[in-house]
């Protein structure tokens, strides 16, 4: 069965990659730029076909795809389907069609999810009008263990107050706060079997992390699932994505903070054995990290990193600034350039997942 689950895995990845390529293609296409070949993989290609001007092709490294354009890192000639030959607003359009068709495809993937099955509805304190936080996990031998906080916990108030979520915040953000601004011994107020209890957590300020953790994960507590209609399943939908994004930018902000640990980063690999583990929870599981890679794969590919499509964007800006398009052999060398640095981040982080499999 896990064999089936790695498969699978790499079939949604591959596809992913594929919807990738094929915003390129398609906004290429009906843009009339010449394509000269669209393929998935890399390494020599085990399947060709040449239809029409355009070579399509399956290569033997299931990780990876390219949509090659006439002209794409020569000088701009009179052939008016050559992709330097047009305008600006095209060439950005084109490039750009590639990280928006998977933000589009994660969207559209969330927007399934919430209209086809039930959604949490999280309760609510009636006294003041939040939802309401539950520890869910508690971390062997940390603050909270010792304190004696335990999973399925209600929290209700740090230091005797109930947090109170900001616009925008979740009742979970609040607690966290709270937490975090509570220093090294405070109390934390639970319910639990119907009754509330004090318990004095000690010692959790951690000096590593300059900051107070009280080592558990939190969830809010839901009063019951139901059906939302389009409107309500479009907005949560764009609400999902946001929160991906949020959660994401805090953890690669936590790692330029507090320095990159083994398994902060994952590669291909990393991320296959990621999907694999999720899916034996449960098969649904592996279309919720989709949603999660499609929306992670658009968004990096808007950073303005030479290779990426966010740095031939950022090429395409300056040349409009300027009214002339830059040097084309400096720009494929510095595009050359960031395709090695890319290459070597991979095969580095490969190497680690590969390590983490070996428990090394």
């Amino acid at each position: 069965m896990t064999y089936l689950y790695i498969i699978l895995a790499i079939l949604v990845l591959e596809f992913l990659i594929f919807i990738h390529e094929l915003g390129h293609f398609a906004a290429g296409k009906l843009l009339g730029f010449r394509v000269l070949g669209f393929s998935l993989g890399f390494g020599p290609a085990i399947f060709k076909k040449k239809m029409g001007e355009t070579e399509y092709a399956f290569r033997a490294i299931p990780f990876g795809g390219a949509c090659q354009f006439d002209g794409e890192d020569e000088e701009a000639e009179n052939d008016p389907r050559r992709f330097n030959a047009n305008p600006v607003w095209k060439r950005f359009i084109v490039i750009l069609a590639g990280p928006f068709m998977n933000i589009l495809t994660a969207f559209l993937i969330a927007f399934v999810l919430h209209i086809a099955t039930p959604m949490p509805v999280p309760a609510v304190d009636p006294e003041t009008g939040n939802n309401i936080a539950y520890v869910s996990n508690v971390v062997v031998s940390s603050a909270a263990d010792r304190a004696g906080i335990k999973s399925g916990d209600v929290l209700v108030a740090v230091n005797g107050e109930k947090p109170a979520p900001s616009e925008g915040e979740s009742i979970l953000d609040a607690f966290v706060k709270a937490i975090g601004a509570a220093g090294n011994d405070f109390s934390v107020t639970v319910l639990r079997d119907g009754a509330e209890q004090t318990l004095n957590v000690t010692d959790a300020y951690n000096i590593g992390y300059q900051k107070t953790v009280l080592g558990v994960s939190m969830g809010a507590v839901i009063d019951h699932h139901e059906h939302l209609n389009f409107g309500e399943a479009f907005v949560g939908s764009g609400k999902y994505l946001v929160n991906i994004v949020k959660a994401t930018g805090e953890g690669i902000g936590n790692m330029f903070k507090n320095g990159i640990k083994r398994g902060d980063v994952s590669g291909v690999v990393g991320t296959v054995g990621i999907m694999v583990d999720v899916a034996q929870e449960s098969a649904v599981n592996i279309v919720y990290v989709a949603v999660i890679l499609s929306l992670s794969l658009g968004i990096f590919n808007l950073i303005p990193f030479p290779a990426l499509d966010g740095g031939r964007l950022l090429f395409l800006i300056i040349e409009a600034i300027i009214g002339r398009p830059l040097n084309r052999k400096v720009e494929a060398v510095v595009n050359g350039i960031g395709l090695v640095l890319l290459f070597g981040l991979m095969i580095v982080v490969t190497a680690s997942d590969i390590m983490g499999l070996f428990g090394k």
